[in-house]
Parts: structure tokens; sequence; C-alpha cells
């Protein structure tokens, strides 16, 4: 089986090392004959200019060689290109949304998502691209592995890869989108099997973790803290919304700090409500990929910033809402790859090289 850590990244190199050496060839080649023809037809030794008509054979040279040249590079390029756009069949596929301004990394496994991407070392990588139909081309580039694709609106696209070493890379947006677009970073972290299986466990756990009302509606509750709603925040609500609530960085962005006009209330259920279904007809989008606690973390901060005048919720009502989304029953999530199954097909591919 090829493997995309090497065999993407070496024709990709060879590629360019071959367009590099062509290119610093043909410039040195031609900046020489430039210095060269400056001496030889100078006004100095041929005060008279010549009139020269046709020269076949370096009409037909300059013809011949380049074409030569283009032919090659596409031939090199292209190489490396059906290697790109053919994905092992058993890819491991992870499916991947853009928007102004982050990742979201969403897993086959009950949906668990993730802002920085996770993967199993010597496991291909099928990721699948998109983007919201009213958002703006966003490019997933991971510079460590040579991969890069567009992601376009209301379109699905693809990349594959596989990492070969246990290590952290950088994944940036290789398409200028907008405001913060030097901003649009995540990691790629590649993690031996049995690292991933528990980082997925806990995942698993922690999207699925039954919702309790006194838990939900005490923003110093453990399962509030573990979430990182600052983190969370910064992550998905920042870029149009401000660091400090201020809101107005894209047009129609809500002040947090001020609650006049909110259109589906502002207490925290309301906020919660408004995280998981969004505001039809503003470009408030629905995050049913952040987990119930996530949810409930990100509307205790985003209450914060104006904690006076704002309406109040029972711990009747957060259990009405709790029974209303089904939250207090988790579905029972099956691993795509168990271990077992994935260190016996990692055996039998290794035996077979």
């Amino acid at each position: 089986m090829l493997l995309a850590s090497r065999d993407i990244v070496q024709k990709t190199d060879e590629a360019w090392y071959w367009l590099a050496g062509i290119s610093g060839v043909l410039f040195v080649g031609i900046m020489a004959t430039l210095v060269y023809f400056v001496f030889k037809y100078s006004r100095k030794r041929h005060p008279q200019a010549a009139d020269i008509h046709g020269n076949l054979k370096l009409e037909v040279t300059w013809i011949i060689l380049p074409t030569i040249i283009s032919v090659f590079l596409f031939y090199k390029g292209y190489e490396g290109f059906l290697l790109m756009r053919n994905p092992p069949e058993n890819a491991y596929e992870i499916d991947v949304e853009a928007r102004q301004w982050a990742w979201t990394f969403r897993y086959p496994e009950g949906g668990v998502t993730s802002s920085e991407l996770y993967v199993p070392v010597n496991r291909p990588i099928k990721l699948n691209l998109t983007t919201p139909i009213d958002d703006v081309l966003h490019s997933l580039y991971i510079p460590a592995f040579r991969v890069k694709e567009d992601c376009v609106p209301g379109m699905w696209t693809y990349m594959w890869f596989e990492g070969d070493k246990v290590g952290t890379h950088n994944i940036f947006c290789a398409e200028f989108c907008g405001q913060d677009h030097a901003k649009m970073l995540s990691l790629l972290h590649v993690l031996s099997q049995d690292d991933y299986n528990e980082w997925l466990d806990k995942k698993i756990a922690d999207r699925f973790k039954p919702v309790e009302a006194a838990g939900a509606m005490n923003p110093d509750s453990d399962e509030i803290n573990a979430c990182d709603a600052p983190r969370l925040y910064k992550t998905y609500c920042a870029s149009c919304h401000g660091a400090d609530g201020q809101g107005g960085m894209v047009e129609g962005a809500r002040d947090f700090r001020k609650l006049e006009k909110w259109k589906q209330g502002t207490s925290i259920l309301d906020i919660f409500k408004t995280l998981t279904k969004g505001v039809d007809g503003t470009q408030m989008r629905a995050f049913p990929n952040l987990s119930p606690w996530d949810r409930f973390a990100v509307a205790h901060y985003v209450a914060s910033f104006a904690q006076k005048g704002r309406t109040d919720s029972t711990l009747e009502d957060c259990a009405q809402l709790i029974a209303e989304y089904k939250l207090d029953k988790p579905p029972v999530v099956e691993r795509v790859f168990p271990i077992d199954a994935a260190m016996e097909e990692m055996a039998a591919e290794a035996a077979n090289r």
C-alpha cells in the first residue's frame, strides 16, 4: 500500500525540485546570454544595427525544447496528482467543515467533533471537506504531508494522507477568506493507536455524558469548567462577536453586553437553544457539533458579558429542556476501528511489505 506521508511528499518534492532546477538553469542561461549579447552587440562594436530575418534552427529549438520541458513537468506533477486523488478503500473518513474562521473535524463515531485534528498513526485518512453555502472559499493545507484541497461552499471535496510517525503538525487555511484568515489555524495530532482510542473514548464520554440540570445551570460546576468555555468562545464566536462580546465584527453580529432585541431570549436556556438551532434569517448558525455540555458552557460564557438584567431560568425549566432534547439518554456509540481489528490489519500490512 502506498503511504501518503512518504509517497505524496516524495512526489511533490520531486516535482518541485525538477521545476526549481529547470527554472534555475533557464534563468542562468537566459541571463548569461543577455549579458553576452550586451557586450557582443553593443553600439561600440555594432554602430549600425543589423536586421535579422528568421533562424530556422533557433525557432525549432525554442518550440521543441520548451514543449519537452512542459510535458516532462506535467508528467512529474501528474504522478503526484494521481496518488493524491486515489485514497485507499479502507481509509478512515473524517468530515471537515470550514467556516469563517474555524475548522471543525467530525469523526464517524457518534458525531464526535474537535477543533484540532486527531488521527491514528499508520492509518490512511480521508478528509471530506465542505463549507456552508453562505460562507466563502477556504483551503485546508497540511504542509508536513504536502496535501492541500479547497473547501467549496455547498460542495464536498476530499483529500487523504497517512501519518507514519507520531507527532504534531500545523494546519493552515491557504485561501484568503476574509478578516481573520491569518488566525484560521489548527493542529494535526498523529497518535499511536492506543492513544487515539483513549482520546476518542474520552471525547465520546464527554460528548454523551448525561446532562443534569444542577450542573448545567451552575457556571462553576466541574462539568462546565472542564469544557474550557473561553477556548470554545474564541474558536467559534469571537470572530463575529468580538473577544469582549462587543459584536459588530460582521454585519448583524450581536453585542452580548446589551440585552435589547434578542430574537430567542436572553436566559441560559435561550442561548443554549440558539446554539443548537441557530437563528433563521441571520448569519447565526447552529452548532450541533458542540456537545451539550459545551453548549451550556458557551451559554454561560456569553451570559457573563451582561449579567445584570438577564432572564433567569429555573432548574425545572432546565430539566424540561433536557428531556425535550433527550440529553439525559446518551446513545450507544460503536467504534469504527476497534483496536483489535486495527492492530490485526496493521500487522498484516507490515507482513506484506
